[in-house]
C-alpha cells in the first residue's frame, strides 16, 4: 500500500515524499494503491507541470492524461518505460527494468544494482517542480479532492520504510 514518509532535507526543512509498499511495472505486485501512487506521480509531472519540468514530455503519441484508477496495464507501462529512459537520457543511473521498485529510503541507491531508484527519482522531480512554480500539486497529494480516496487514505499513513523491506 502507498504511504508517506518524511525527511529532513538539506536546508533542515521538514519534506513529505510518497512510497509504494511493493512494486509497480512488468513483474510487480501491482497492488491498487501503489499503481495508483505511480499513476498519481505522472500525472503531476507529466501532464500538470507539462512545460515547467525541465523538459520531461509524456510518452510520444499520447496526448490524454493518465488516469488515476490504480489498475496496471499497457498505459502505466508506457509512462514507468519512458521515464527511466529520458532519466538515463539525462545522465541518470537508473535500471532500465520498466518496474518501478520502492526506495529503501530518498536519494539512496538499490543495494543489488546500485542505480537509483526510478520512484524516487520521479517523487524528487514532482516535488522540485512544484516547489519552483509554487504550487502544491505534490505536497497536497493526501488531500486532493481530484484524487481517489483509497489513495489519498493510503498516503495519510506515515512510516519509514516500504514493506517490501521489512
Amino acid at each position: 500500500m502507498a504511504f508517506s514518509t518524511t525527511l529532513i532535507g538539506t536546508s533542515g526543512k521538514l519534506h513529505t515524499t510518497y512510497n509504494s509498499d511493493w512494486s509497480v511495472g512488468r513483474i510487480g505486485s501491482n497492488t491498487r494503491e501503489d499503481v495508483m501512487l505511480v499513476q498519481a506521480l505522472f500525472k503531476i509531472f507529466y501532464y500538470e507541470l507539462l512545460g515547467f519540468n525541465h523538459d520531461f514530455d509524456p510518452p510520444p503519441n499520447w496526448n490524454e492524461v493518465i488516469v488515476v484508477d490504480g489498475y496496471y496495464g499497457p498505459v502505466t507501462q508506457k509512462h514507468i518505460t519512458h521515464f527511466q529512459e529520458q532519466a538515463i537520457a539525462r545522465g541518470r543511473k537508473v535500471l532500465p527494468d520498466g518496474i518501478f521498485d520502492p526506495f529503501r529510503e530518498p536519494g539512496a541507491s538499490s543495494t543489488i544494482s546500485k542505480t537509483r531508484y526510478a520512484l524516487d527519482l520521479l517523487n524528487n522531480g514532482c516535488a522540485n517542480s512544484c516547489e519552483e512554480q509554487n504550487i502544491d500539486n505534490y505536497s497536497n497529494l493526501p488531500n486532493r479532492e481530484d484524487m481517489p480516496a483509497l489513495l489519498r487514505s493510503a498516503l495519510k499513513k506515515v512510516k519509514k520504510k516500504a514493506s517490501k523491506y521489512s
